[in-house]
Order: C-alpha cells, then sequence, then structure tokens
C-alpha cells in the first residue's frame, strides 16, 4: 500500500487551522489467509470462516522515526459461525456465533504532573506515549440466535421474527478511558490531593438485546 496518511506524533488537532500540516504520509502492507467451509442442503444448512491476517505501516518521516508499526485495524483472528435448522415449511431456526481479536489502542505509559508554586494539589496533565498501538484490548464475541414463523397469506410473504442479539450477554470492549485515583496527604499544615494511580476504566455497548420483528412483502 502506497500514499498511507496519518497524524504525526504529538499532532495538535484541537482548534487548529492547518490540520493539513499534521498529515505523514508512508506505506504498509497487508497479508493473510482465509478460508470457509460451507453446508447449502438439507434441514441443518450454514458456514463456519477463519481469516488470518496481518497489517503494517511505516515510513512516516513524523511517525516513530518511519519504524513499523501495526494500526488499530490490525485484527489477527476473525471466526464466524452461522447455521439454520429448517423445522418445516414454518418454523426456522438459525444461530450465530462471531470472534474477533480485540482492536489495537494507543495508550500513554505515563503522564506529566504539574502543581503550582504555591502549592497544592498536583494533577496529571499531559500524557506520555510511547510506540503506537502496543496494547490490544479483550477480544470481541458473541452469540445470536433468532426463531422465524413464516406466514403464507394471500396477498403476499410474510413472517414473524424473535431474535435475540448477544444472547450470553458478552460486555464487549468499545473504547476505554482512563482515570485518575487521587490520595490525599500532608504537606506541613495543608491536606493536598496528589494522583496515586491511573485505571483504564472499559466501556461497552449492547447488552443483550431481544427484539420481535414483523416482515412482510407485498
Amino acid at each position: 500500500m502506497k500514499n498511507q496518511v496519518d497524524f504525526r506524533d504529538g499532532a495538535n488537532l484541537f482548534l487548529n487551522e492547518e490540520i493539513e500540516r499534521e498529515f505523514e504520509f508512508g506505506k504498509g502492507y497487508a497479508y493473510g489467509t482465509e478460508v470457509s467451509l460451507e453446508k447449502d442442503f438439507g434441514k441443518l444448512s450454514g458456514w463456519i470462516a477463519y481469516t488470518l491476517a496481518f497489517v503494517k505501516r511505516g515510513g512516516f518521516p513524523g511517525i516513530m522515526d518511519g519504524r513499523y508499526f501495526s494500526p488499530r485495524y490490525d485484527r489477527r483472528n476473525d471466526i464466524k459461525v452461522v447455521a439454520t435448522y429448517k423445522f418445516n415449511r414454518r418454523w426456522t431456526a438459525s444461530a450465530t456465533w462471531v470472534y474477533g481479536s480485540g482492536d489495537l489502542a494507543w495508550l500513554p505509559g505515563g503522564r506529566a504532573l504539574f502543581q503550582d508554586i504555591k502549592g497544592g494539589s498536583i494533577d496529571p496533565v499531559t500524557p506520555i506515549y510511547g510506540d503506537r498501538n502496543t496494547f490490544r484490548l479483550p477480544a470481541y464475541h458473541r452469540g445470536d440466535i433468532s426463531v422465524i414463523y413464516y406466514m403464507f397469506p394471500k396477498w403476499g410473504e410474510s413472517n414473524l421474527s424473535l431474535s435475540i442479539y448477544n444472547v450470553y450477554d458478552r460486555r464487549n470492549p468499545y473504547f476505554l478511558t482512563l482515570e485518575t485515583e487521587f490520595k490525599t496527604v500532608k504537606q506541613g499544615e495543608v491536606e493536598v490531593k496528589i494522583p496515586e494511580k491511573i485505571n483504564a476504566r472499559q466501556v461497552s455497548l449492547f447488552p443483550i438485546l431481544p427484539s420481535i420483528t414483523w416482515n412482510f412483502n407485498f
């Protein structure tokens, strides 16, 4: 891949009227393999697919001195399993399971601290970043199931579907937030707050979600 675009290290994106000066241009490559197995006959049908992939980017003068790194979307393993069982002309059930290696994240290795010259609380201000995307989030996986009842009205086609998304309520990571934990100490006669540690908190979306859908064509 040529002419890849990314923001340089230390880019200033906030209220920047010349944002184009923050871009760097480089190159990259990707390789991997995909295999799949499908059954499309009989009452039980479905397919299984697996992807193994590697992605690298590099050659950016202002990013890690041109060294190669893995972008956020470098997902190593990806698995999909889909099965459908047709009981009769009216009833069909299906199940899906997906798995993917967690996304990469660029987290700071530390933070610079600030304290007013007069003393007082110590606040973490500037994050200190090292190499890009060295932390991988937990893997993403979930299971979905559905039951479909087909109706055959005179005016068209119709079916009623009961579905459950994320049936085992997997709390997959959407992104991480960093929260500072403080402790109170005494400096002379004054109590001040100083940062003790920084915790990464996972934010998740879409827990178990049931739904009923009526589909019709006419």
